[in-house]
Order: structure tokens, then C-alpha cells, then sequence
């Protein structure tokens, strides 16, 4: 097993293929560490949950901040706070209820930027899909971008240009399924890359709900 240079705890995949489902194929490899943690979320939604609704996110920090990981890490604290409040004040009104479940790999532009990629995991009986990208709508799009910039403590109208939702960012997965499941495998695998994070710095570039 090879290790990882710069964090001899974490361990490399190469190939594209992991524990029977297609990954990434990242030239680096991706972390064996931060795959095992994804598909341990997502194993356990679909345990709670038939039907999961899955979706990427990437989030970005306004161009002109300058931020210490530790300012980034509190930043990205209140902002899954922010948003798992107000899925739960939301279950209030909804027949079916979920939990917020996620991944996330802090990463680094080549000009030492920091930024995030998140892949969540609702249930799809509340969710199906982010809705229109409209804040006039009262949809889950609507419900992520102001937990974002109620985080960052700006107008939700300036924080629609720092979360990007990628081309295809959702996906349904339906339990025992595995073609469904591997598709989303493989969207998240993307977090798990080697490349552009950082180590040997104390910080976790990796983090992932728990239960």
C-alpha cells in the first residue's frame, strides 16, 4: 500500500477502480482515507433513507479575503450550522423529513487560494432536486446559498456567485441499487484527490458527517 508522502496516516489509490465501484482516475491517486469516509455516508443515508438525493457543491471566498485555514475552517463550520438549521426548521413543514449529510475537501488554486467541494445527501422523499437557481424561489438552492451567506455574514445576493453548482452536480440513489450508487461514488471520488490539498499542517483537508 502506498502512503502519501507528506501524511505517512493516509494511504493512495491508483487505477480508477476502488472496492469494485469506478473513481477519479487522478494521476496523484486519491486518498483511500477520504473514499472510505464517503461511502460510509452515503451508506448510512441510504440506510435511513429508500431514496437519496445526492448533489455537489463547490464553494468559494470572496476574491478580495484573504483567510488563515483556521478563518476558512470557522467559515465553513457556520455555514453547514446555518444550513442543517434550516433543513430542520423546514422538515417542520414537509411530509418527509431528513438529515444533512455531506463530504468536503478543502482545496488550493495554484495561488495558494482556499475553497471547498462538498457532496450532500438528503433524503430524496423531501428532495429531489435543488429547484431553480432563483432566490425568489423557496427551494433548497434558496436554503444553501443564504446558510452560505449568512456565514459570511453578507446579502444572499452576493453570495450567488461564490456557490457554484457544477453541470450534473445531482444525482438519485436508490438503496441496493449499485449502478445509482456507483454513480455517485464517482462524482464524489473527485473530493478524495490527492492533489491540491495540503498536509503536514495539523489541519483536515477531508471532513464528513458522522452517523
Amino acid at each position: 500500500m502506498k502512503r502519501l508522502k507528506l501524511n505517512k496516516n493516509l494511504s493512495l489509490v491508483n487505477g480508477g477502480q476502488y472496492n469494485g465501484f469506478t473513481v477519479y482516475n487522478s494521476p496523484q491517486g486519491l486518498v483511500r482515507e477520504y473514499l472510505d469516509r464517503t461511502i460510509g455516508v452515503l451508506d448510512n443515508a441510504l440506510m435511513d433513507y429508500a431514496n437519496v438525493y445526492a448533489f455537489r457543491v463547490d464553494i468559494n471566498f470572496p476574491s478580495n479575503w484573504l483567510l488563515t485555514e483556521d478563518q476558512a475552517g470557522a467559515y465553513i463550520d457556520s455555514f453547514i450550522r446555518n444550513f442543517r438549521y434550516r433543513i430542520r426548521t423546514n422538515n417542520r413543514s414537509i411530509k418527509y423529513e431528513t438529515v444533512l449529510r455531506y463530504v468536503a475537501a478543502r482545496e488550493y488554486t495554484l495561488e495558494g487560494k482556499i475553497h471547498y467541494h462538498f457532496m450532500f445527501f438528503v433524503n430524496k422523499n423531501a428532495y429531489h432536486t435543488l429547484g431553480r437557481y432563483d432566490l425568489n424561489h423557496d427551494n433548497l438552492y434558496t436554503r444553501l446559498v443564504k446558510s452560505y451567506a449568512s456565514a459570511l455574514k453578507i446579502e444572499p445576493c452576493e453570495a450567488v456567485g461564490l456557490v457554484h453548482i457544477p453541470m450534473g452536480a445531482g444525482a438519485h440513489v436508490k438503496r441496493k441499487d449499485f449502478v445509482s450508487s456507483s454513480g455517485v461514488v464517482y462524482r464524489a471520488s473527485y473530493l478524495c484527490k490527492a492533489y491540491s490539498k495540503q498536509y503536514g499542517n495539523r489541519k483536515h483537508s477531508f471532513l464528513g458527517s458522522r452517523g
